[in-house]
């Protein structure tokens, strides 16, 4: 069967059942980033329509890399492009932990804001997340209520590692190891029952099926990082595609995102 056949009759075969994508990302960035590159970088309408074309109902959305100093204003204007679809999107605050109001911030945009997690990016960032500057907004977080989610791959300061350390030092904490990509990252999340770990960038359906067979389903997370990766409906596929039950597609495409932001 062509593929695109097989595409489309996954998505019937899907009917009403909920998506829930949990890695995006909309505006412009700093320069010598990506979203720099365009005139007409993504906005909240871009994601809703691409969202709505693939039958995706919700996504947690962060703004994209902005310098330190400038990643509080980013967080600002994301909640205020998302504050009419808040029953559709939900933000995820990207800061940067060697900025000294970072906590303060964090609070303010989980508070006033409706924010429902943090993003770290140590590797755009440039710190180690062993750091022990990094420690104090993994406290806040956590006494939040909040999940985390941290960037790995592309570098030893993405090592999946790293954030095994974090969920083992605070076992309370909601870890979520954003993008499959790293070779570890199935075997750490495995190790810690307190990592999610996002599917964004996995070489084939076969390395979903791996990781339900190492894992369980409970604790993966379908995500896109739209706009970059390979495209929503390319990510969603890999889930359809696995080898994998019905109830295991319906926990990673939505229910364990679902559950986490409670």
């Amino acid at each position: 069967m062509p593929t695109i056949l097989l595409l489309w009759n996954i998505i019937i075969e899907l009917g009403d059942e909920m998506i829930f994508d949990a890695h995006t990302h909309v505006g412009k960035g700093d320069p010598f980033h990506y979203s720099d590159s365009s005139d007409s970088p993504i906005s909240v309408e871009d994601l809703l329509t691409e969202m709505d074309r693939n039958n995706v109902d919700n996504a947690i959305v962060m703004p994209n890399f902005h310098l330190p100093h400038r990643l509080w204003d980013s967080n600002i204007r994301l909640a205020k492009s998302i504050e009419n679809n808040t029953n559709r999107l939900f933000g995820f605050a990207w800061l940067d932990p060697r900025i000294e109001s970072c906590c303060d911030q964090l609070h303010s945009l989980i508070k006033e804001f409706g924010f429902r997690g943090l993003k770290l990016h140590p590797v755009l960032g440039g710190y180690y997340l062993t750091n022990k500057t990094v420690l104090r907004l993994i406290e806040k977080a956590i006494s939040l209520k909040v999940p985390i989610m941290v960037h790995t791959g592309w570098g030893l300061l993405g090592n999946a590692t790293y954030v095994g350390k974090l969920a083992e030092n605070f076992p309370e904490g909601q870890f979520i190891i954003a993008h499959m990509i790293d070779p570890e990252c199935i075997n750490v999340t495995k190790r810690n029952k307190n990592i999610f770990l996002e599917t964004s960038y996995s070489q084939h359906p076969r390395r979903i099926t791996q990781a339900v067979n190492t894992i369980g389903s409970d604790r993966l997370l379908y995500g896109s990082d739209y706009p970059l990766g390979g495209g929503i409906e390319f990510e969603i596929s890999k889930i359809t595609l696995a080898n994998i039950t019905d109830e295991d597609k319906k926990m990673i495409l939505s229910d364990n995102i679902s559950r986490l932001i409670e």
